[in-house]
C-alpha cells in the first residue's frame, strides 16, 4: 500500500514515522532521502530503492519512507510508477509539504493523508535557529497596524528575505487574524499572503508578491 502524506510540520511528521518503523523489523525498513550534494532526489536514488523492493524481507512485510518527496525529480517519478503499483508486501510512505509537485500518476497510486498540526514543531525549530525571528514578529505586526504605505514598505526587507519567508508569512497570518480590518480589506490580504505562499511552494520569485499584500492593505 502505497500512502502520500502531506504535512505542514515535517518535523512531527517524522517523528510519527519513525515510531511507526518501530513496528517493522529493522533490516526491512528503508529511507529513501536526497544526496546530500544534490538538490532533487534523482532517478539514481530512486533506481537504489527498486533494487531493495526487489529483495525478500526478512519478517514478510517491508517499509520504505521517502522524506521530501516532492524534491523527486519528474524522471525518478515516473520511475517508480510500476514498481509501487505492483508491490504487494510492501508499504510505502511518501512525505511531502507540497502535493502540487507530485505527479497525477503517483498521486493516483497512493491513498493521500493530510497531517497538519496546531502545534507546529517545525516552526518552532525554525524560529529557535533563525537570528531574526524578533524582527520578523515585530515587523508583521508594524506592517499589518500601518496607516500609510510608505511606513509599511519600511517592514518589508526582513520580511522578505528569502530564509524569512516561511516564518514571516506564519507571523503575518497570525497578526492578520486579530487585526482590526475590515472584512474585504482582510479577505484581500488573506488572498495576497495565500498568492506568496504558492510562490514559495512552486520555487518562484515570492518577495514581489508582497507588493500584493501591500495594495491589499492600502
Amino acid at each position: 500500500m502505497n500512502y502520500l502524506i502531506v504535512t505542514n510540520d515535517p518535523v512531527s511528521t517524522e517523528k510519527a514515522v519513525l515510531e511507526h518503523a518501530k513496528t517493522y523489523n529493522p533490516s526491512d525498513v528503508f529511507w529513501v532521502k536526497k544526496s546530500e550534494d544534490k538538490k532533487e532526489i534523482t532517478v539514481d536514488v530512486i533506481n537504489n530503492m527498486i533494487d531493495q523492493f526487489n529483495l525478500a524481507s526478512v519478517s514478510g512485510k517491508k517499509l520504505f519512507i521517502v522524506f521530501q518527496a516532492e524534491l523527486m525529480n519528474s524522471n525518478a517519478q515516473n520511475k517508480l510508477l510500476k514498481t509501487i503499483e505492483e508491490a504487494t508486501d510492501t508499504t510505502v510512505l511518501f512525505l511531502c509539504q507540497n502535493l502540487d509537485r507530485i505527479l497525477s500518476t503517483v498521486r493516483s497510486r497512493c491513498i493521500i493523508h493530510y497531517h497538519n498540526t496546531h502545534d507546529n514543531q517545525t516552526l518552532k525549530l525554525m524560529a529557535a535557529n533563525n537570528p531574526d525571528y524578533t524582527a520578523i514578529t515585530s515587523a508583521a505586526r508594524q506592517l499589518i497596524t500601518a496607516t500609510r504605505i510608505e511606513t509599511a514598505m519600511n517592514y518589508l526587507p526582513v520580511l522578505a528575505k528569502p530564509e524569512n519567508l516561511v516564518l514571516a508569512l506564519d507571523a503575518l497570518n497570525r497578526e492578520l487574524a486579530t487585526a482590526e480590518l475590515s472584512t474585504n480589506k482582510k479577505l484581500a490580504a488573506y488572498h495576497a499572503l495565500a498568492k506568496i505562499q504558492r510562490n514559495i511552494a512552486s520555487n518562484c520569485n515570492a518577495t514581489n508578491a508582497f507588493d500584493l499584500l501591500l495594495i491589499a492593505l492600502f
